[in-house]
């Protein structure tokens, strides 16, 4: 029964082909990621007594998706159930339902992230502006999870002055106080690691390697 569950629940995972490829073993450690990984894997050792989750912030294309996914994908060989999501593609889905003849219903959906041991919620607030729908989205998510004990691991492209920008904490609500309980329940996280996917591109356009375009060797 629990097998089935986990099977279920995976379905509704984003991109979940790709995301269940993501390994530590296929990580590429670069200078910079050492505390991201290092708290993943702490989130893994202790995930059944330690409900807080993470929010692992900084640059885009350094890893906080391979990480969170890779912590993930362990999980589920422990039995649990995880989703993988990206904001774009649950917003969508969720909206989808408005369509009576959509297949997914709303409730399954939000049942779903509400029940799923750890729901891995990639690109967090990636949008500019919010509707009405989506803030309320975003809060019956984490106040539920937040009741049922269960963590969120997050991950946003972000400095650390728009971590801890009014723009930023705003967004959801008026107040912040959205913005603040999510980062209460979580252990926030700089991933320093620079732009893997700029520096392969570049590389290639100087013929070096990433190591020596990354050193300045070019």
């Amino acid at each position: 029964e629990k097998r089935n569950r986990i099977k279920k629940l995976l379905k509704l995972s984003s991109e979940l082909e790709e995301m269940r490829s993501k390994t530590f073993d296929n990580f590429i450690d670069r200078e910079g990621t050492e505390n991201a990984k290092r708290a993943v894997l702490e989130a893994i050792k202790h995930f059944e007594t330690n409900k807080k989750g993470l929010f692992i912030f900084g640059e885009t294309g350094n890893g906080k998706t391979h990480l969170t996914a890779a912590g993930g994908n362990e999980l589920i060989k422990q039995g649990y159930a995880v989703i993988f999501i990206t904001e774009k593609d649950l917003f969508k889905r969720l909206e989808a339902t408005k369509n009576f003849r959509n297949e997914e219903s709303f409730q399954e959906i939000m049942s779903a992230c509400m029940d799923a041991d750890l729901l891995i919620w990639d690109d967090f607030l990636s949008s500019q502006r919010l509707s009405d729908d989506e803030r309320d989205y975003i809060f019956q998510i984490t106040n539920g999870r937040e009741r049922a004990n269960n963590p969120i691991w997050f991950t946003r492209n972000l400095t650390p002055q728009e971590m801890n920008s009014a723009e930023i904490a705003y967004r959801i609500d008026d107040r912040g106080r959205t913005w603040w309980r999510i980062l209460a329940n979580t252990r926030a996280v700089f991933n320093k690691g620079s732009n893997r996917r700029k520096a392969s591109v570049m590389a290639q356009a100087y013929g070096v390697s990433i190591e020596e375009y990354e050193q300045g060797q070019y």
